[in-house]
């Protein structure tokens, strides 16, 4: 499969909605959501941060999470997130900048860590308890037994509709 840029990946990933018939603003379907976001994972991730050679890096992880996640209407919403570390960049109004020229800059080792997020958010009343996460051994190559794992989790809300969705590329620090 061909890697994507990590800065295409929101793009990616709402090309996915839309190839499984969604509209990317308007998830209307848990089901549907899962699938376009777990075609994702399957997409390698071009330009990761490869300085650290640690188990212990979280290179691409796939997380799930429900809750309240600081709305003015604090609606319930599930949080489906692939984390990525990258070479460290300047953001500028919440899109990352290109890497600096600075010769200096580039013998450091830092880096950023940068998520693709899809929000469902739901109505009042709705409840779950989930959060987990999984680590791919290289990028999209998530454990098909974490993907089963991860889809038993999101398809607890298949019953409740979303009211509205969202795909975002953020920096979460």
């Amino acid at each position: 499969m061909t890697a994507v840029p990590w800065r295409d990946g929101a793009q990616e990933l709402r090309r996915l909605v839309v190839a499984e018939n969604g509209v990317p603003d308007r998830i209307e379907d848990v089901a549907l959501a899962w699938r376009a976001f777990r075609a994702f994972l399957a997409v390698p991730l071009d330009g990761l941060f490869d300085r650290w050679e640690s188990a212990d890096a979280e290179a691409d992880t796939l997380l799930v999470d429900f809750g309240v996640f600081h709305r003015e209407e604090n609606l319930p919403g599930l949080l489906l997130v692939r984390r990525f570390d990258v070479p460290s960049v300047e953001w500028h109004d919440g899109r990352p900048g290109e890497p600096s020229d600075d010769e200096d800059d580039l013998d450091l080792d830092l880096a950023d860590t940068v998520q693709v997020e899809l929000e469902l958010t739901f109505a009042s009343g709705i409840t779950a308890e989930i959060y987990d996460l999984w680590t791919a051994a290289r990028s999209g190559e998530f454990a098909a037994e974490d993907l089963t794992e991860a889809e038993s989790l999101v398809m607890a809300l298949s019953e409740a509709r979303p009211l509205r969705s969202r795909i975002d590329l953020v920096n979460p620090n």
